[in-house]
C-alpha cells in the first residue's frame, strides 16, 4: 500500500506526542501503589476510556470492518456485542466491584486469596498467565500482520516497533501511563472512526434510505439469529450464554481488564467506569457501521482485480486498506497512527498485568518475601522488560501460522481454555465455598475437556462452535467441585463413625 512520507511523519509525531503525554502524566503514578494501581486516584471516566480502548484494542478496529466487508458478512457478531455486553457488566457491577474494594488489593487473585487461600489464588493466577499469553500475542498478531502490509514493512519489524514502545509506556509510570495513553488513544480511534463515516456517506451517490436499502437486499444487516444450531457463531444463544461468560471473566478475573477498575478512588467510582465502559456498545456500533459503509463504497467504486482478490483473500485488510487508498493524506496517516497505537495498548496492557501477576503473586511470596518496596519496583520494571521480549517474540513466531485465520474469531477464541474455571473460582471466592482441592480438579478436567473438545471439533469427529466451550467448562468444574464436596462429605461421616464421633 500507498503510505507516503507526510503520513510516516504524522504517524511519528502521533506516538512520539503520545510518549510525551505519557511521560509528564506518569509523574502521578510514582511508588508501587502508584505503578499498579494509579495511586486509587485516576478518575473514572479516563478509566472507562481505558476499558475501552483495551477491549476494543486493534481487533475491533481492523477485523470488525473486515467481517462485515467479506462476501456473506452481516451484523450477526453485534449480537455478542448488545446481549453478551450489557449483561455481562451489569453482572460484574452487581456481583464483584464491592468486594473487590473491601480491603487493599493489587488484583482478583488477592480476593481470592483473602477468601480462599494462597493455593486457589495461585491456581487461578497460573491459568491467568496462560490466557494472557495466548489472547494477548494474538492481539499483538493481529496489528503486526496488518501494519505490516498497510506501511509495507516486515512483521519483524512491526512488532519490534509496537514491542519498543509497550515497554517504554509501561516503564514511565505503571498503569497511570497505560491508562491515560489509552485515553487518548480512544479518543483518535472515535475522531477516525466518525471521519471515515462522514467521508463514505459524503462519497455516495445517494442517501441513507437507499443505502440502508441496498444493504438490506445485499443481507448486510442481519442482526439476530435464532437458531439452534450449536456449529453456529454468532446465535442469540452464543451471546446470552456463552459471549456473557467470556465478557464476565474478562473483566472480573482478567487482571489486564480488572486492574484498570481497581485504579478508581473507591468502589462507586469503579462501578460507574464499569457501567461507563458500555460505551463500547456504541463504539462498536459504528466500527460495524464503517464496515458497511466501505462495502458499498466499493460497490459503486470498483476496486482493480488486483485489489479485489487481496481483499478477497484478506478481508482484515478493508479497513486499512480503505484509509490508505481514499482518505486524503495526514488523515490517512493520523488514524494508522491510531491502530498503531491500538497495538502498543494491546501489548503494554498485557504487561502491567503480567508483570504485578509475576511480581506480586509470585516474588514477593516465593522468592524475596522481605523485599523492600524500591526493589520490588525494580524487580516490576524488570519483568516488564522480559515479558515485552516474549510476548513480542511469541506474537512473531505464530505470524505465519495465522495470516489467514478470521483475527476477530481468534482473538475471542484464544482465553477458550481458561477462562470458565478462573470465572468459576471467582464465584467460589465470593461465595466463600470451596476448597483448594475441589477447584484444582474442577481446573483440571474443565481444562482438559476443553482440549479435548477442541481436538474432536479440530478432527471433524463433532461440529460445534468453540465459543460453547465457556459455559461447558463452568458446568464442567461445578459438577466436579460439587461431587468433590459430596464425596469429602461422606468421608469424613465415615471417619467420624469409624472414631465414634458421629452424632448419629
Amino acid at each position: 500500500m500507498r503510505f507516503g512520507w507526510i503520513n510516516w511523519g504524522v504517524l511519528a509525531v502521533f506516538i512520539l506526542g503520545t510518549t510525551l503525554a505519557g511521560h509528564i502524566l506518569s509523574r502521578k503514578g510514582k511508588g508501587l501503589e502508584g505503578f499498579f494501581l494509579g495511586g486509587n486516584g485516576l478518575p473514572w471516566w479516563a478509566v472507562s476510556a481505558s476499558i475501552m480502548a483495551s477491549q476494543l484494542s486493534a481487533v475491533t478496529i481492523i477485523a470488525l470492518p473486515g467481517a462485515i466487508f467479506k462476501t456473506g458478512g452481516t451484523l450477526l457478531f453485534m449480537q455478542g456485542t448488545l446481549i453478551g455486553f450489557v449483561i455481562a457488566k451489569f453482572l460484574m457491577v452487581v456481583l464483584f466491584v464491592k468486594p473487590y474494594y473491601e480491603k487493599k488489593i493489587y488484583s482478583p487473585y488477592d480476593f481470592i486469596e483473602n477468601r480462599l487461600g494462597s493455593h486457589a489464588s495461585h491456581l487461578s493466577r497460573g491459568l491467568f498467565l496462560i490466557s494472557a499469553i495466548i489472547g494477548h500475542g494474538i492481539r499483538l498478531l493481529t496489528v503486526a500482520l496488518v501494519l505490516s502490509v498497510v506501511v509495507n514493512i516486515p512483521i519483524g519489524i512491526s512488532v519490534l516497533v509496537i514491542g519498543i514502545f509497550a515497554v517504554l509506556w509501561t516503564l514511565m509510570g505503571g498503569v497511570t501511563t497505560v491508562i491515560w495513553t489509552d485515553f487518548i488513544l480512544f479518543i483518535l480511534m472515535l475522531g477516525g472512526a466518525i471521519f471515515s463515516l462522514v467521508f463514505i456517506f459524503n462519497e455516495l451517490p445517494f442517501g441513507l434510505g437507499e443505502a440502508i436499502r441496498q444493504l438490506d437486499a445485499a443481507a448486510k444487516l442481519k442482526l439476530i439469529d435464532i437458531s439452534t444450531d450449536p456449529a453456529k457463531t454468532w446465535t442469540i444463544w452464543t451471546c446470552i450464554f456463552c459471549f456473557t461468560i467470556f465478557e464476565l471473566a474478562q473483566n472480573s478475573v482478567d487482571q489486564v481488564i480488572t486492574q484498570r477498575m481497581m485504579c478508581c478512588k473507591n468502589a462507586h467510582e469503579a462501578k460507574k467506569a464499569v457501567l461507563g465502559s458500555l460505551g463500547i456498545v456504541l463504539f462498536s456500533s459504528l466500527m460495524a457501521a464503517v464496515g458497511l459503509g466501505i462495502w458499498l463504497f466499493y460497490q459503486h467504486m470498483p476496486l482493480s482485480p488486483e485489489h479485489t482478490a487481496f481483499l478477497a483473500e484478506q478481508p482484515s485488510r478493508a479497513y486499512p486498506f480503505f484509509v490508505i487508498h481514499q482518505l486524503p493524506v495526514g488523515i490517512s496517516g493520523l488514524i494508522i497512527a491510531g491502530i498503531f497505537a491500538a497495538g502498543i495498548s494491546t501489548l503494554d496492557s498485557a504487561l502491567a498485568a503480567l508483570s504485578e501477576t509475576t511480581v506480586n503473586g509470585y516474588y514477593r511470596k516465593w522468592i524475596n518475601p522481605g523485599a523492600s518496596e524500591k526493589k520490588i519496583l525494580r524487580i516490576s520494571r524488570i519483568s516488564v522488560v522480559i515479558w515485552g521480549l516474549l510476548l513480542s517474540g511469541l506474537a512473531y513466531l505464530a505470524g505465519t501460522l495465522v495470516q489467514n485465520e478470521g483475527l476477530l474469531n481468534l482473538a475471542y477464541k484464544a482465553p477458550v481454555v481458561t477462562y470458565g474455571p478462573m470465572l468459576m473460582i471467582a464465584l467460589c471466592a465470593l461465595l466463600r465455598r470451596g476448597n483448594f482441592r475441589s477447584m484444582l480438579l474442577g481446573s483440571v478436567v474443565a481444562v482438559a475437556t476443553s482440549v479435548l473438545l477442541l481436538v474432536l471439533k479440530a478432527r471433524g469427529i463433532i461440529d460445534f462452535d468453540q465459543f460453547w466451550i465457556y459455559p461447558i467448562t463452568c458446568v464442567v468444574f461445578a459438577a466436579v467441585a460439587l461431587l468433590m464436596g459430596v464425596a469429602r462429605t461422606g468421608t469424613d461421616r465415615h471417619r467420624r463413625a469409624l472414631t465414634g464421633t458421629d452424632e448419629h
